[in-house]
């Protein structure tokens, strides 16, 4: 509840009787001003009667905001005076940002009539214009009465959606190429937020990792990505020999990589929560198994279930080639225990670091 202080005092004094002092009339009881916002099905009647207060009386507080028998808008605040003593116990009400895909052939209108908000409100929240003009593409942020829901990765990663996606945010050890493009589900959050800042202890002054699409906010189809649909899958970037920051993930070699501190973050990610699969260009993949080779500390098996460019190049291993990901690798989360409607694509399995314990 919201308000401000509004007092009125008679000015001068009445004389009760011939004597020099005069006394004073006594003050019209002070008035607070608060708010009351205009809500679907709401009528000024209603209002009025809620409030304890008369029609007469919220036209009086309201000029301009009252129109032609008594229409009000939706989203209106309208100014309601009270004595202190009868303002109610103010209530906390929970409220989220929410975000919404602006579709072809949206209008502003149609969004706000969809979300059943103002036109006026949204062009607020978004900074917007006098004319409001949305383009395809983009996203609105709108305001959610009520506690937020989780986020919930529904379908697979190549027909699926999420909803109530989290941002991902700013954080510490990584960078956002396209923020707009980094909703996702609260464990892959906590994985990435985990294991960036794992890196950035392990590694003092090490460059930001560069952290590019997960999923739109609502998920779905994501063009050209195939997946990227249910906030499960994140492209992350390499990081660079010399300790060079990795601005826009560009095509990168072998030669340009560190693979300690890739491999550093790729077990993270593995180890930290369940991964079914990994993308990473096969030219990577076997300097990566060189390195690891030489390194000594990777056993053999754990190379071939991790590997397919080791052994006989099986579907079963976790890291598999695909395309164009010399620029980043791409992993790809599992379901969580409590979204009963997500569900795997075709082949992905859980893979750990460590072998299974024997039954």
């Amino acid at each position: 509840m919201t308000g401000f202080l509004l007092s009125t005092v008679f000015a001068g004094a009445v004389a009760l009787s011939p004597t020099p002092d005069a006394w004073p009339t006594a003050p019209e009881r002070a008035l607070v001003a608060s708010t009351t916002e205009v809500r679907p099905g709401d009528t000024l009647n209603g209002i009025a009667a809620n409030e304890g207060v008369s029609v007469e009386d919220l036209r009086r507080w309201n000029p301009g905001k009252i129109g032609k028998d008594d229409l009000i808008r939706l989203g209106e605040k309208l100014t309601v005076m009270r004595a202190p003593d009868d303002l109610p116990e103010e209530k906390v009400e929970e409220s989220w940002i929410a975000e919404v895909d602006i579709k072809p052939g949206d209008t502003l209108g149609r969004i706000a009539k969809r979300l059943n908000v103002s036109i006026a409100d949204l062009k607020r929240w978004n900074h917007l214009g006098p004319n409001g003009v949305i383009r395809a593409g983009r996203t609105l942020r709108y305001m959610q009465h009520g506690f937020r829901p989780e986020a919930r990765s529904v379908g697979s990663p190549t027909h699926g959606r999420l909803h109530y996606g989290v941002h991902l945010a700013r954080g510490r050890g990584y960078r956002l190429r396209f923020p707009r493009n980094a909703y996702t589900t609260r464990p892959v959050w906590r994985t990435l937020h985990l294991c960036t800042a794992a890196m950035a202890d392990r590694f003092p002054g090490t460059a930001d990792i560069l952290i590019g699409d997960i999923s739109r906010p609502s998920g779905g189809r994501f063009p050209p990505h195939v997946s990227h649909q249910s906030g499960r899958d994140a492209d992350v970037g390499y990081y660079l020999l010399g300790n060079v920051q990795n601005e826009t993930m560009y095509r990168v070699g072998p030669k340009d990589i560190d693979f300690e501190k890739t491999w550093a973050l790729m077990a993270c990610l593995i180890e930290a929560q369940d991964v079914v699969r990994i993308y990473v260009d096969r030219a990577i993949q076997r300097a990566m198994v060189d390195y690891l080779e030489k390194r000594g500390d990777v056993p053999a098996e754990t190379l071939d279930r991790l590997f397919a460019v080791r052994g006989d190049g099986s579907r079963n291993a976790l890291i598999q080639h695909a395309p164009k990901h010399d620029t980043h690798f791409h992993v790809r989360f599992a379901c969580d225990d409590v979204d009963a409607d997500c569900s795997e694509d075709k082949g992905d399995v859980v893979v750990h670091l460590a072998p299974p314990a024997a039954p």
